[in-house]
């Protein structure tokens, strides 16, 4: 996994500026906001692409900037509703190289989002469990969760196999939930919060391998989804591995609706992957 953080940079461009996320790890350049040219803002950023191998550039927007970011090859990967503080955010991106833009695994992801739509009437059964105890992340607990991410997940967008970096973000608006067996963590999953625009992401869900096929993110997400209405959150939405039937059902499962896919969007186990969005309003 990589340990080093995306880099956030403020750009002046014409009549304005624009703050940006640079991933170098994951290929790609987020706009955070921008007030000005964004046709001057897209030629700045063809240095990033010259210099290294940044091959998509995204952001998440009101309904009433499409027109804008459309006017420079962007397009409508996916929407969730709610999401900007009760109003609808639409995820665009502009890839900058064709080979960023193809995805060879397009049917058997279409196979496994047709298989998770299956589970949508279902109503989900909140299991219970005497083996194991859900509770929330200590600080203390960030060396012992760093280690189940590295035994997860080979490479992954964030670098949570660093207990610094946990720690970071426990105190940076995310909380996480574990599934504790004989004292020791063998599931974790986290909410990332926005407290401004009241939406949340269900994120870093990983169970260690002898113990998956309990239900235990399932579990979790439910237990995280009560803390967030308590704190009236609007929305709640999640990044998917397209071609993991699993976390895909657990989403459906869970009255979640798919919002669209995000090609090549995360580094994950050595590769770029398609990210599936599920989303659930309250």
């Amino acid at each position: 996994m990589l340990l080093d953080l995306p880099k956030m940079e403020e750009i002046q461009i014409k009549n304005g500026s624009a703050r940006i996320k640079f991933d170098e790890f994951n290929q790609r350049v987020k706009i955070l906001s921008f007030k000005g040219d964004l046709e001057d803002l897209m030629n700045q950023l063809t240095v990033y692409e010259s210099k290294c191998t940044i091959g998509k550039i995204f952001s998440i927007i009101p309904k009433e900037d499409i027109d804008v970011y459309k006017a420079q090859g962007f397009i409508i990967e996916a929407k969730i509703d709610q999401f900007l503080n009760g109003q609808p955010a639409y995820f665009l991106s502009k890839f900058l190289t064709s080979k960023r833009k193809t995805s060879m695994h397009l049917p058997e992801e279409e196979e496994v989002l047709i298989r998770s739509r299956e589970y949508i009437s279902e109503d989900y059964i909140n299991p219970t469990y005497e083996q194991y105890t859900i509770r929330d992340v200590r600080k203390e607990d960030a060396d012992e969760l760093a280690k189940l991410y590295d035994e997860v997940f080979e490479t992954y967008p964030s670098p949570l196999n660093n207990s610094t970096y946990i720690q970071f973000a426990m105190d940076h608006n995310v909380f996480f939930k574990v599934a504790v067996y004989e004292n020791k963590i063998v599931s974790a999953a986290s909410a990332d919060t926005d407290p401004i625009n009241l939406n949340a992401e269900i994120t870093d869900c990983a169970t260690s391998k002898p113990f998956t096929g309990h239900g235990l993110i399932g579990r979790l997400i439910f237990e995280l989804e009560k803390d967030l209405k308590t704190r009236n959150y609007k929305v709640l939405y999640s990044t998917a591995r397209a071609i993991s039937t699993g976390m895909n059902i657990v989403f459906a499962k869970h009255d979640y609706v798919y919002g669209g896919r995000l090609v090549n969007h995360c580094h994950i186990c050595d590769q770029l992957e398609n990210m599936n969005i599920w989303c659930k309003v309250f």
